[in-house]
C-alpha cells in the first residue's frame, strides 16, 4: 500500500499549494508568474514525499537476532489488490479520453486545406466558427470576423507552448482523479493562458472594450475541443471579460510569493515527522539518534532451557565474603560483622606521655608477659583440634664439677 500512501500525501501537498494560489495569487495581473507558479508547485507536490529533513527523523533500526518470520502469500481479493484495480481502470477510463480528443484533432485534420507559414501549420475549417490551436498546429474558419485578431490570440497560444502546460495537468488529472482541486487546478491553468494571450492581443492593435464585445459576440455555439487552447471558450468568458477591465498589481505583491518558503519548509516537517515511509527518500541535514530493538526467538531459547540439567547445589562453605567472618561457639557459627562492632567499641582510654617514655626506655619483665590462649582449629567435619605441646626448655648444666 506504499504507492496509496505516496499518492494522498502528494494530493495533500497538491491542495496546500492551491489553497495558497487561491488565497493570494489568481486575482494577480502578473500572470506569468501565476502560470510558472501553478506549474512548478504541482510539481513539487509530487517530489516532497521523497525527501526528508534528517535532523527531525528518528531512525528505528530493527536488529532480529535469530527471530524467523515467514510471511503468508496476500489473498487475491484483499483491500490493497481491489483499490489497485479500481484505481488503475479509471486511469485508463481517463486516458482513453486524451485518445479521444488526439483522435478528434486528426480527423479534422483529415479534409481540411493546409499551409505553413514560420513554421506553423494553418488548418482552415470551413463552416465551423472554430479557431483553436494545439502545438504548432492553428485550427481556423477562413470566414471568421476579424480574421487578424484571432490570429495574433492563438499565436500567443502557439510561442508560449501551452499546449505543455493542458498535457501536463491533463496527466495529474489522470492519476489523482480522485482529488478535485485537479479539476480546479486545469481549469485555471486555460484561464491564465487565456489572460495572457488576452493581454498581448489588447496590448497594441484592438481596445479592450471592442475586443470584450467581440468574444461576447462569437462565444456562443462554438463547439469545444478538449487538449486545445481555444479562442472562443463561453466558459472561461466571464473571468476573461472581468480581468480585461482589471486594474495593473504593484509591484511589491510578486513579494507574496515569498510566503511559498514557509509553507514549503512546513510541508518538508510534515513528510519527515506525520509520515511513515516505505520508499526511498532523501535526507537533509544531520540525522537524530537511532533507536535499535532486539528482537529474540524466546520460544527456542524456553526450549533450550528445558534440555540443560539442573546446576549443582552449592556448598554453604564455599561462600567468599571479606567483610563477614565466621565465629564457631559451641558448634554454632555465628557470623559478626567487624565494621558494626568497631562502631559499637568504646574508645580506648587517654595514655600519659611519661608511662610512654618509661615503657621505651625498660624492656619488660618476664612475669608482666602475658601469653594469648591457644587457638582452637577445627577441620572440615567441624571437630576441635588439640592444642601443640608445651615446649620444653633444656635445663643448663650446674657449676662445681658434676
Amino acid at each position: 500500500m506504499g504507492w496509496l500512501y505516496y499518492l494522498l500525501e502528494a494530493n495533500l501537498y497538491l491542495i496546500l499549494f492551491y489553497g495558497f494560489y487561491r488565497l493570494f495569487l489568481h486575482r494577480e495581473t502578473f500572470y506569468g508568474l501565476n502560470r510558472y507558479y501553478l506549474i512548478f508547485s504541482s510539481i513539487l507536490a509530487f517530489t516532497l514525499p521523497f525527501f526528508q529533513l534528517g535532523f527531525l527523523k528518528k531512525d528505528i533500526i530493527a536488529n532480529y537476532n535469530g527471530l524467523t518470520h515467514i510471511q503468508d502469500a496476500p489473498p487475491l481479493f484483499s483491500a490493497a489488490n481491489v483499490c489497485l484495480s479500481v484505481y488503475i481502470i479509471i486511469c485508463l477510463v481517463l486516458s482513453l479520453k486524451i485518445f479521444w480528443g488526439l483522435r478528434h484533432i486528426k480527423r479534422l485534420m483529415r479534409n481540411a486545406k493546409r499551409r505553413k507559414e514560420n513554421g506553423i501549420t494553418l488548418i482552415e475549417i470551413n463552416h465551423s466558427k472554430m479557431a483553436f490551436s494545439f502545438f504548432n498546429l492553428l485550427f481556423i474558419d477562413p470566414e471568421m470576423n476579424q480574421k487578424d485578431t484571432v490570429l495574433k490570440h492563438e499565436m500567443v497560444h502557439i510561442k508560449q507552448k501551452h499546449s505543455i502546460d493542458i498535457l501536463f495537468f491533463e496527466l495529474i488529472q489522470i492519476s489523482s482523479w480522485f482529488n478535485p482541486v485537479t479539476y480546479f487546478i486545469k481549469n485555471d491553468i486555460k484561464l491564465v493562458h487565456e489572460y495572457l494571450a488576452d493581454e498581448a492581443t489588447t496590448c497594441k492593435d484592438i481596445a479592450k472594450y471592442e475586443y470584450a464585445l467581440f468574444l461576447i459576440q462569437n462565444s456562443y455555439g462554438n463547439q469545444e475541443v478538449t487538449l486545445s487552447s481555444q479562442f472562443f471558450n463561453s466558459s472561461l468568458l466571464k473571468n476573461r471579460i472581468s480581468m480585461l477591465n482589471q486594474k495593473k498589481s504593484a509591484k511589491w505583491a510578486r513579494l507574496k510569493l515569498l510566503f511559498i518558503l514557509p509553507l514549503t519548509g512546513f510541508m518538508l516537517c510534515l513528510s519527515t515527522m506525520a509520515f511513515t515511509k516505505d520508499y526511498a527518500t532523501i535526507q537533509f541535514g544531520q540525522k537524530k539518534e537511532s533507536l535499535t530493538i532486539v528482537f529474540q526467538d524466546t520460544t527456542k531459547k524456553k526450549a533450550d532451557k528445558k534440555r540443560l540439567p539442573p546446576p549443582p547445589p552449592k556448598e554453604p562453605n564455599q561462600s567468599k565474603s571479606k567483610k563477614v567472618k565466621e565465629i564457631t561457639i559451641n558448634e554454632a557459627p555465628i557470623t559478626v560483622d567487624h565494621k558494626k562492632e568497631a562502631r559499637r567499641l568504646p574508645p580506648p582510654p587517654p595514655v600519659e606521655p611519661g608511662s610512654l617514655k618509661s615503657k621505651k626506655s625498660s624492656p619488660p619483665k618476664v612475669d608482666q608477659i602475658r601469653f594469648a590462649p591457644p587457638i582452637v582449629k577445627k577441620d572440615k567435619k567441624n571437630l576441635p583440634v588439640p592444642p601443640p605441646p608445651p615446649l620444653v626448655e633444656p635445663k643448663t648444666k650446674k657449676s662445681g664439677g658434676k
